[in-house]
Formats: structure tokens, C-alpha cells, sequence
């Protein structure tokens, strides 16, 4: 039970148990201070990744700076008229921003348009295809730090290719953003 001057009871202590504890404290109190607390939206990098045959960017993560111990965020990109490949892994929560399709969650098909929140539950097998002539544009949410902390983090394929469209490029992120609702009232 913290004192009122912010001060525990056990950093009282003068074991060194104690102190170690308390010397991890503070060493992680000064990394939350000094790390990153945004990002603009013309810092983030898209990369085309073959194996899922989408752009990705990181939003938020530790290997951009961020402290983030529970969740991290992701930008994904589809190309028109295509479609990943079936895979599993760990929970997530996908936003879609903008594009039209469908997704496969354990052969059950859920169609989607921009709003609509997708949650994948961990180890669902799952295909996501794009049926509009736009690029779909998805913030995805996952546990990934506490995931890799617990030696949990694992994706796995089923072995099929995704469809992408080989000539298709992006824009920056900060473009391909801008692009959410553009002409929608």
C-alpha cells in the first residue's frame, strides 16, 4: 500500500532483494519517460510483404520506439480484388478503414466494409479477401509484446499463396490514409 508520498512500504526495506526490485523500478520508470508517445502519420514506413501479399506498417510497437508491453498496431494494406493466405495466430482485433470484402474465421464467412470490427480469435483459421476495386486499408490490434514475452508468438500457414496483384503499389501512409472516406458524406 503506496504512502502518500508515493513511497511503498517494502522500498523501505534494506535488503538487497528489495533494492534490486526497486533499482528495476525505477530503471523501467525512466525508459517510460524517454520513450516514444506517437508517431506522424509521414514517419510510418509501409513494406510490401510477400508472404501475405499486403503492405504493412508499423503504428505502434517497441522496435519503433514505443514502450509498449501489451498490445501492438499495425496498418495492412490489400491490394484490389485479392485475398491472403489462410493462416492462424494469436488473438487480434482488425478495424477495417476503407475497402469492401470478406473474411473466412473458421469457414465461417463475414463480409466487411469500413466501420466493422473483425475480432480474430487465437488459433482461428482465417482468409481475408478484398472484393472491392480499391485497396482495403485495416488497423490491426494484437498482443504481440506479452505474447513474445510468454514465448507465445507464433503464426502459422496452411500452406496456400495469397493473390496479390503484382503491380500494385501504395502511396505513403500518410496518402493511402487520407484516402479513407474521400468523397463519402
Amino acid at each position: 500500500m503506496a504512502q502518500e508520498q508515493g513511497e511503498e512500504r517494502w522500498e523501505q526495506g534494506s535488503s538487497a532483494l528489495f533494492q534490486r526490485r526497486k533499482e528495476r523500478r525505477d530503471a523501467d520508470s525512466r525508459r517510460r519517460k524517454t520513450a516514444r508517445k506517437y508517431i506522424k502519420a509521414e514517419s510510418v514506413k509501409l513494406e510490401w510483404e510477400d508472404q501475405n501479399g499486403i503492405y504493412i506498417g508499423g503504428l505502434v510497437s517497441q522496435d519503433l520506439g514505443f514502450d509498449n508491453r501489451i498490445i501492438e498496431v499495425d496498418c495492412h494494406i490489400y491490394p484490389p480484388n485479392s485475398h491472403s493466405c489462410t493462416h492462424k495466430h494469436n488473438e487480434a482485433i482488425i478495424i477495417i478503414v476503407r475497402g469492401q470484402g470478406y473474411s473466412i474465421l473458421d469457414g465461417e464467412r463475414i463480409d466487411w466494409a469500413p466501420g466493422d470490427v473483425l475480432y480474430v480469435g487465437a488459433g482461428v483459421w482465417h482468409q481475408h479477401h478484398v472484393t472491392s476495386d480499391e485497396p482495403a486499408m485495416a488497423i490491426a490490434i494484437k498482443p504481440l509484446p506479452i505474447q513474445e514475452y510468454m514465448g507465445e508468438l507464433n503464426i502459422v500457414y496452411k500452406g496456400d499463396k495469397p493473390s496479390p496483384v503484382r503491380k500494385f503499389t501504395v502511396g505513403s501512409f500518410k496518402e493511402e490514409f487520407a484516402k479513407i472516406n474521400k468523397g463519402q458524406r
